[in-house]
């Protein structure tokens, strides 16, 4: 009587235990290629901004001007291929991430003459950095875009970059 239970409990264990080994073996799949160019510069202001991988990048500003400007990190968002806008969040170490987005930031002040280095991510993909993964574009064959805004002699001056994303080089 107990007999087909007991085979019955067996198939469903061996069922069990074979879905949670395929599931377990799931392929990890290399992220996309990031390459970040210009659309619209500052004048005499040289800003780089290149993709560190994850949801990280890292913005390079080269301030020549002979007055301190300030990038607005509240002003500025990266916008998605589907056109959603996600607000930047300045990131004072990357391996210290903040718990919670904060509901307004600082500006960073860039003297006159001097270089200015800073990683940042999306607010939204916090969580996502927490778990070292990467947020993959829905539409992978449009791009997206970076605002970065500054405010020079009291005048909000917009930085603007696009992003490619190449499919990873196969072995």
């Amino acid at each position: 009587m107990l007999k087909p239970y007991l085979a019955m409990s067996g198939v469903l264990s061996l069922t069990l235990l074979t879905g949670c080994a395929t599931f377990l073996k799931t392929e990890h799949k290399p992220e996309r290629e990031q390459l970040v160019s210009v659309l619209q510069p500052v004048k005499r202001v040289s800003v780089i901004v290149s993709y560190q991988g994850g949801p990280f990048y890292r913005v390079q500003v080269n301030n020549t001007l002979p007055i301190a400007i300030k990038l607005m990190w509240d002003e500025s968002s990266y916008v998605t291929t589907t056109g959603e806008s996600i607000r930047i969040l300045h990131l004072q170490n990357k391996s210290d991430l903040p718990r919670y987005a904060p509901a307004q930031q600082a500006s960073s002040s860039i003297p006159p003459g001097s270089q200015f280095r800073a990683d940042f991510t999306g607010d939204d993909w916090l969580d996502c950095a927490r778990r070292n993964c990467t947020p993959s574009p829905k539409n992978s064959l449009r791009k997206a875009r970076i605002y970065l805004v500054f405010n020079i002699k009291g005048q909000r001056i917009r930085w603007q970059g696009e992003i490619t994303f190449v499919p990873p080089k196969q072995p």
